[in-house]
């Protein structure tokens, strides 16, 4: 372990709640299989040269050839850490490194306690609570906690290096806390991989480990009880701040299937399964945060939880759906995502994709923030009587603030871009008038901005929601995701050199005209086909068009 970088030691200590790494500290059978030649950087870095090896001989037709960055990469290999294979996979292998993970159905049938379990045959999932919680004396705060996983190789590529599906794995831990009236905490992330022995899942009940973090439900029978612990360090000035959850939620409202009964959406075999679960109720008996030495205890709280998982990046099974997605530019990475817990037990949850067409408002660290954006927005609305209905409507944002911290400026890079401040929302009548148009308001006056593990940055944090005449309405939460360029962090996360010239080459911003082209002509082509796959795809009603101001 001592011969491990600096990066992997920390998040191995801040899994294990130590401060600083100590060898010592860690309990013998932890160490090792920590020590094991299986969880080795060489291990790592021979695995991916198999992976990239094998792209090399499997080109993806209709796709933008990949040849010149994978043989690149080949000559970074030698050694990997588990957040640098993590950065390659989530950020720069391209289409072809998503084939071979289990598709999504056009059909979810969700099942549960079953379906809380992580699916770790999926290319991507996450475990995700955030609300907001209060103290005896009526202090504020939000919170929020991650479980964010990553199937590093397809299944079966995996299991012929050697892996089970568990060892392939790459999770992070993402923890933030908010004060009102005082600032954002964001833990640096933690990453750590399957092969550490440190990521573990118990079936029944359902527990979920990093470390000494856990998702732990106390019951077979469902999701609650359920306890959420995490603990992490935002490093983002000296000598760092510790940040701490322990909260159990008693219950929660009925399950909320997002988009199409779960699908969200389902297209030729990509998209993912989502569904949530509003308004968990907070024990006020058994939970607490930490802050900067304090422990503080919850009276009473309003929290939310999400369970995502699937291809969301896949480039499709088909010749011409990827014909199809590759005959312009792709669209930008990124999105908006809202959710809303309103008076009288009513919740809304809503978002909006990043577009090319908005791409003026993306990206911005000039010395005047973007002007009003105007995006429509689609989700799902929830009444207090458990029913379920689509809900269209239009975001307005009007004011804007700068991502100025981070929580390691050594490794993920303070970007000054202006992000999002405020959300004002109208939307239809299939939402009951008296909360048809509302406010959003972070409850801190500075960004409550972080960082993904592969160096994407997002502003999150809890909001108060309040309705035109000022009348306070409820609580929420607010995402935006990746308006900053941070690929200069992504390179230097992934041990790779993050000069300009070296990222441009490997950047994939664009489809060659060239391609599209070819692409254009398939399509036509295989028109009859195309509308097959769209007639029997699923969720894509939940899609908002082309935003236009």
């Amino acid at each position: 372990m001592t011969d491990m970088d600096r990066a992997t030691q920390d998040s191995i200590a801040t899994a294990l709640w130590m401060r600083e790494f100590d060898p010592a500290a860690i309990p013998a059978d932890v160490a090792a299989v920590l020590d094991s030649p299986k969880n080795s950087a060489v291990a790592m870095g021979q695995r991916m040269r198999a992976f990239l090896r094998y792209l090399l001989d499997h080109p993806l037709s209709h796709t933008p050839d990949m040849t010149k960055t994978y043989e690149r990469l080949l000559n970074f290999c030698d050694a990997l850490t588990p957040q640098q294979a993590y950065v390659w996979q989530t950020s720069l292998l391209g289409p072809p490194a998503t084939v071979g993970y289990d598709q999504v159905p056009a059909v979810a049938d969700l099942q549960f306690p079953r379906d809380h379990l992580p699916k770790v045959r999926s290319q991507v999932g996450w475990h995700f609570f955030v609300g907001s919680c209060w103290d005896a004396d009526g202090n504020e705060y939000g919170a929020e906690l991650m479980f964010f996983q990553t199937a590093l190789f397809p299944p079966d590529f995996a299991a012929g290096l050697g892996l089970t599906d568990d060892e392939n794995q790459i999770v992070e831990l993402q923890l933030a806390i908010s004060e009102k009236g005082g600032r954002h905490y964001q833990a640096e992330p933690v990453v750590l991989a399957g092969t550490s022995g440190l990521v573990r899942v118990e079936r029944e009940p359902f527990v979920y480990h990093l470390g000494r973090n856990e998702i732990r439900c106390h019951s077979t029978e469902g999701l609650f009880p359920v306890t959420i612990k995490g603990w992490g360090v935002d490093r983002g000035s000296e000598p760092g701040v510790e940040l701490g959850l322990d909260i159990t939620f008693s219950s929660g409202k009925e399950t909320l299937m997002q988009g199409e009964k779960g699908c969200m959406p389902s297209i030729d075999g990509t998209g993912s399964l989502y569904y949530s679960i509003p308004n968990l109720v907070l024990d006020p008996s058994c939970s607490t945060l930490t802050l900067d030495g304090r422990t503080v205890e919850l009276t009473s709280g309003t929290f939310w939880f999400d369970h995502q998982w699937g291809q969301l990046s896949g480039a499709g099974r088909s010749s011409v759906m990827r014909a199809a997605k590759y005959s312009t530019d792709p669209e930008p990475v990124g999105w908006d995502w809202f959710m809303a817990q309103l008076s009288g037990d009513r919740q809304v949850t809503v978002f909006s994709p990043h577009r090319n067409a908005m791409s003026a408002f993306y990206e911005q660290t000039g010395p005047t923030p973007p002007p009003t954006m105007t995006v429509p927005v689609k989700g799902t609305y929830m009444g207090a009587d458990r029913s379920t209905s689509l809900v269209h409507g239009t975001l307005e944002i009007a004011d804007w603030v700068r991502a100025d911290h981070s929580p390691n400026p050594t490794r993920y890079f303070v970007t000054n871009t202006w992000y999002p401040n405020s959300w004002s929302f109208t939307l239809d009548e299939t939402v009951p008038e008296d909360i048809r148009e509302f406010l959003m308001t972070p409850i801190v006056d500075q960004a409550q901005s972080g960082f993904f593990a592969n160096g994407a940055q997002y502003a999150e944090g809890a909001v108060v929601i309040t309705a035109p005449d000022g009348t306070d309405i409820g609580r929420g939460f607010a995402e935006s995701v990746s308006y900053a360029d941070t690929r200069d962090t992504t390179f230097a996360l992934g041990g790779l050199p993050h000069t300009p010239e070296h990222i441009e080459s490997m950047s994939m911003k664009r489809t060659p005209k060239a391609l599209a082209l070819l692409n254009m002509a398939y399509v036509l082509a295989h028109k009859k086909e195309l509308e097959e796959i769209g007639a029997e795809s699923a969720g894509m009603q939940f899609f908002v068009d082309t935003p236009t101001t």
